[in-house]
């Protein structure tokens, strides 16, 4: 009778055995699982290991064949109907799809207030054909359930899409009492469906925050087009803040808000880049180097040059806006990739960002150039995109590893919206013919 009881321990072992595997193979309802190598296998942009950057294989044809803007393919129109199309931002999923995300401004294609919604198409097709537009964000009916200039960081630890969008009074207008709303929505399922907005906006200032500083500041939003996951996981937006009633864009900062539990909570960063005349920039975007500081690329508050400034501890401090005379810019946003990193065995350290070149005081935006530097963002070269007027852009790695383009481009600030594919050969008119794997010696 007593060998019966040993059976009763082993099969509880063996319960616990099965729950384990059945966790690691990605099917524990609580998350993603415990396996390193399934989390790898998930896609090129699911590792956290290794240097920032692309982790898949590039194809010969991909580095070997010039792909060019003859690419260009028309996502979004200037205009269709009563609506107008703004904002956009591009993510490659791990599955291999692209989306491509815009405003659709109802009735005026101004900034809130505004009657806003949030589309996507999606290609399954490396950018060649597009899908019919969905909604992310809820139907608009009025001004006070509009939502607007997203934002987007695609979880490697979930796989869910998260997305920050704007909502309620304009920049202009908001003040603590009354701020412009700051809101979440996910999607868990590669953007087939995205659940409904949950309000951060106390999280992060007006009166209703516990901060007592960030109680009085007038307005914030995110910057649209894509933030940045960090190889510890850390999910990172820049914050446009207007801190007083004031207005001037001297005087706009750009915070950094950044959550370390998938999107659920988030944090502000202690302060802000700031240049010697006392302008810090807006409409921002983050990169994470090689040793692991952040570079932030911010359009520029006073001079039109692009400031750069960094962080060491993950965001928390940034040092000084310095503006560069190698990246002239107007007051364009536009986003910065890490594109290939040696510590992940490519030939070369590349990184790119791209937004339009001429001073809007001067004339409207035009002539967007893409730059790339080989020394993580100490010196640049560039090459002209589009010779016409263009707008705000975003920039994704596809899932071949060509250099995906979605741009503003045919007026100033506005569409139609474009997809273009383009790769290094390309860029340096054939004097980079990379990237490719370097080979490592065996002992």
């Amino acid at each position: 009778m007593k060998k019966r009881f040993i059976f009763i321990p082993l099969a509880i072992l063996i319960v616990i055995a099965g729950v384990l595997i059945w966790a690691c193979e990605l099917r524990h309802p609580f998350g993603m699982g415990l396996s390193a190598e399934l989390l790898e296998g998930l896609g090129p942009y699911m590792s956290e290991s290794g240097g920032p950057g692309y982790k898949g294989d590039i194809s010969a044809q991909t580095t070997n064949t010039y792909i060019t803007k003859s690419t260009k393919v028309m996502v979004f129109p200037l205009k269709e109907g009563n609506n107008y199309y703004r904002i956009p931002t591009l993510v490659q999923l791990s599955n291999g799809d692209l989306l491509a995300f815009a405003d659709k401004r109802i009735g005026s294609i101004g900034d809130l207030p505004n009657k806003i919604e949030v589309v996507y198409k999606r290609s399954k097709d490396n950018g060649r054909t597009w899908s019919a537009q969905q909604l992310v964000s809820p139907k608009c009916t009025s001004i006070e359930n509009s939502y607007g200039d997203a934002a987007f960081i695609l979880d490697r630890k979930t796989g869910n899409i998260i997305c920050v969008v704007a909502s309620g009074p304009g920049f202009k207008q908001s003040t603590p009492n009354k701020p412009i709303r700051i809101s979440v929505i996910k999607s868990k399922n590669n953007g087939e469906t995205w659940e409904q907005p949950v309000d951060i906006t106390s999280q992060i200032y007006g009166s209703a925050c516990k901060e007592p500083v960030r109680k009085t500041w007038h307005a914030a939003f995110t910057s649209s087009g894509n933030g940045v996951q960090l190889r510890n996981g850390r999910m990172l937006f820049v914050l446009n803040v207007r801190e007083n009633a004031e207005w001037n864009a001297k005087l706009f900062r750009n915070y950094v808000m950044y959550s370390d539990d998938g999107g659920d909570t988030w944090n502000v960063s202690k302060n802000y880049p700031v240049h010697s005349d006392g302008s810090g920039g807006n409409e921002a975007k983050i990169v994470e180097l090689n040793d692991g500081t952040l570079l932030m690329a911010a359009r520029p508050g006073g001079v039109f040059q692009r400031y750069l400034a960094k962080s060491t501890d993950n965001g928390e401090t940034w040092g000084t806006a310095e503006p560069r005379k190698d990246l002239p810019s107007s007051s364009s946003n536009g986003d910065i990739i890490y594109y290939t990193s040696t510590n992940n065995g490519w030939d070369k350290n590349r990184l790119i960002t791209m937004f339009d070149t001429v001073p809007y005081s001067v004339s409207p935006p035009a002539k967007p150039y893409l730059f790339y530097s080989y020394d993580d963002g100490n010196t640049w070269r560039k090459i002209m995109i589009e010779n016409g007027q263009a707008g705000y852009s975003s920039l994704a790695i596809l899932n071949d590893g060509s250099i995906g383009i979605l741009a503003e481009i045919g007026g100033a600030w506005n569409g139609p919206i474009y997809f273009m594919r383009l790769n290094m050969k390309y860029i340096t008119g054939g004097k980079d013919s990379g990237p490719f794997k370097v080979k490592v010696k065996q002992k």
